[in-house]
C-alpha cells in the first residue's frame, strides 16, 4: 500500500508551493518514516490524485454525454467514437482509483488509531467520492475485501447496490466523525486539506451533497423510494447540502512549470512557455452541445466556446473526424475553461448541488421550492463560469418562458433538472453528465455517427489486468457486455 502513496505523493510533492509550512509534502523525508505516513501528510497527495483522476474520468464522460468531441485534427478515439470497447480501454481509471483508494484507506486508519476524527471523516468521504464512481464505471467492483494488500490479493466482487448502500452509511459514519470539534486531541487539517482549507462543517456539506447524488442515483428502483425519501430528509436535517459559492475545488498550488500546471490545463490548454499543449488541438466542443446553448441564447456559450476562424460557433458531430471539423474550423474550450495555470481543479460545483436539491423537492422529498432550487443552480453555473453580470444574467435567463430554461414553462421538470445540470456539468462533470444521462436519459443525446450499434454504452468491461490477476473473481460476474450489462440504478 504504501509504495502507491509514495508514487502519488512524489507527484504532488511537486506541486507544492513556497508558501506552505516547511517541510509540507518534502520529497526529501523518507517515505517509510512514521512521520510520513501520518494523515496530514499522505492528505494533501491524496485529495491531489482524485482531483486529477477527474480530468480522466471526466473527458470520456463528455464524449459520451454529449458535450465534447475529439476534433478533425486528430485520428484515433476509435473505441470511444464507435463504442467497441477493448479489454484495455482506459484502464487507468481502474488502477488508479483504488491506489488513490489505498491512500485515504491509510489515512483512515492511521487517523483512528491516533484519534484524529477530522481526518477520518475527510478519508470516508474521498473513499465514498471514489468508490461511487468506480460502481458507476463498472458496476460489482470490489470493495469488502480491497484495499487488504498482500492479505487479500484476489478481492472478491460486492453487489454494486449493497455498495451503494454501504457508501450512503460510511458517509453517515463520516459526517459523525466531522462534527467532533477540533481541539487539540483533533486539531484542524488546515493547510493538509487543500480543498476546504479545514472547514469541517463545508466538509460535512460535502458529504451530505455526495449523499442525496448517491440517493437520488437510485431513484429507478421503486422499491426504494420510500428509503430514499426517509434518507434525503434525515441527511438535510444532519448539516444540509453546499451551499451558494460552496465549490469542492482542490487547490495544491500549481506552479507555471512543466509538469506542475492544473492537469486540466496543461492537458488541454497551454505549455508555462504560452504555446499550445500537444493536445490542445485534439479535443473541442461537440455539435450537440454548441447547438444547445446557441438555440437557446445561452449567455453562457461564450464563456464554454471561442468562435471558430470564419466567427461562428461550430461543434463537431460526435464520430465525426474529417477535415471540415479541423480543430480551427471549430469552436474549442472558451476562457472560462482554460483560465490560467493556476486554476483550481473540480470535484464539486455548487450548482449541482442545488439541481440535486431540486430534483429532490420535485420528487417529494424535501419541502422546498423546486423551482427555487433550479433557478439558484443556473445562477450558480452562471457565477462559476464567470458570465458578465451573473446574478443578472441568469435571472433573465430564467425568466424567458421557454421549457428546459423556465421552470413553469418546462412540462416535465425533472428534464429541466437534469438538462440544466448537463449544461452547467458541461467543461468539469462530465462523469457525472454521463452517469445521469445514463439514468434519466436526459438530455436525449444522439449516438455517435461511427456507432457500432444501435446502443450507446451502460458501462465500461473489466480492465485486462484484472483478467490475469483476479479471473476467477472477475468470471464470476458472468458475461459482461458494455451495452447490455446495465449498472443497477439504469432504466
Amino acid at each position: 500500500m504504501m509504495h502507491k502513496f509514495k508514487l502519488v505523493a512524489l507527484l504532488v510533492a511537486l506541486l507544492s508551493v513556497s508558501s506552505c509550512k516547511e517541510g509540507y509534502l518534502d520529497i526529501n523525508k523518507n517515505p517509510n518514516s512514521a512521520t510520513s505516513s501520518t494523515p496530514d501528510l499522505i492528505l494533501p497527495a491524496a485529495l491531489n490524485a482524485t482531483a486529477a483522476g477527474m480530468v480522466g474520468a471526466n473527458e470520456i464522460g463528455h464524449f459520451w454525454a454529449g458535450q465534447w468531441s475529439p476534433s478533425g485534427s486528430v485520428s484515433g478515439f476509435n473505441p470511444e467514437k464507435t463504442y467497441d470497447l477493448p479489454s484495455n480501454f482506459r484502464t487507468g481509471l481502474w488502477t488508479g482509483a483504488y491506489d488513490n483508494l489505498s491512500d485515504y484507506d491509510v489515512i483512515e486508519q492511521a487517523a483512528t488509531t491516533s484519534k484524529q476524527p477530522a481526518f477520518v471523516g475527510i478519508a470516508k468521504v474521498m473513499k465514498a467520492f471514489v468508490f461511487q464512481r468506480l460502481v458507476d464505471t463498472y458496476g460489482n467492483v470490489p470493495y469488502t475485501e480491497a484495499l487488504k494488500g498482500t492479505a487479500v490479493l484476489r478481492p472478491k466482487y460486492d453487489d454494486a447496490q449493497a455498495i451503494y448502500d454501504d457508501l450512503s452509511k460510511q458517509l453517515d459514519a463520516a459526517v459523525t466523525a466531522l462534527k467532533v470539534p477540533i481541539a487539540t486531541e483533533n486539531p484542524s487539517p488546515g493547510a493538509s486539506d487543500i480543498v476546504f482549507a479545514g472547514d469541517m462543517a463545508k466538509w460535512v456539506r460535502f458529504a451530505n451533497t455526495l449523499k442525496l447524488r448517491i440517493l437520488l442515483r437510485q431513484t429507478n428502483i421503486a422499491a426504494k423510494d420510500a428509503a430514499i425519501k426517509a434518507e434525503v430528509a434525515k441527511t438535510a436535517g444532519n448539516g444540509g447540502f453546499l451551499a451558494a459559492g460552496e465549490n469542492a475545488l482542490s487547490t495544491p498550488g500549481y506552479l507555471k512549470s512543466a509538469g506542475k500546471q492544473n492537469p486540466f490545463y496543461e492537458n488541454y490548454g497551454f505549455t508555462p512557455a504560452g504555446t499550445l499543449s500537444g493536445n490542445h488541438d485534439f479535443y473541442t466542443n461537440a455539435d450537440f452541445f454548441i447547438t444547445f446553448l446557441s438555440s437557446n441564447v445561452d449567455p453562457r456559450l461564450p464563456r464554454f466556446a471561442t468562435l471558430n476562424n470564419a466567427n461562428r460557433y461550430v461543434g463537431v458531430p460526435f464520430g465525426d473526424g474529417n477535415d471540415a471539423y479541423l480543430y480551427a474550423k471549430t469552436s474549442g474550450f472558451g476562457p472560462a475553461i482554460l483560465k490560467g495555470f493556476d486554476q483550481k481543479q473540480v470535484l464539486m460545483q455548487s450548482a449541482e448541488s442545488f439541481f440535486l436539491q431540486a430534483e429532490a423537492a420535485q420528487r417529494g422529498y424535501l419541502g422546498t421550492s423546486a423551482k427555487t432550487l433550479f433557478e439558484t443552480g443556473v445562477a450558480e453555473s452562471f457565477k462559476f463560469l464567470e458570465v458578465p453580470d451573473a446574478a443578472k444574467a441568469a435571472a433573465a435567463y430564467v425568466a424567458d418562458p421557454v421549457a428546459i430554461r423556465n421552470f413553469d414553462a418546462s412540462p416535465n421538470k425533472l428534464e429541466a433538472i437534469i438538462t440544466q445540470k448537463w449544461v452547467a456539468l458541461g467543461a468539469f462533470g462530465g462523469f457525472e453528465a454521463w452517469a445521469e444521462f445514463r439514468r434519466t436519459g436526459f438530455p436525449k443525446v444522439p449516438l455517435s455517427t461511427r456507432a457500432v450499434g444501435t446502443k450507446q454504452p451502460a458501462r465500461f468491461l473489466y480492465p485486462n489486468q484484472e483478467l490475469g490477476t483476479n479471473e476467477a473473481n472477475v468470471k464470476a460476474q458472468g458475461t459482461i457486455s458494455q451495452f447490455d450489462t446495465k449498472i443497477f440504478w439504469m432504466k
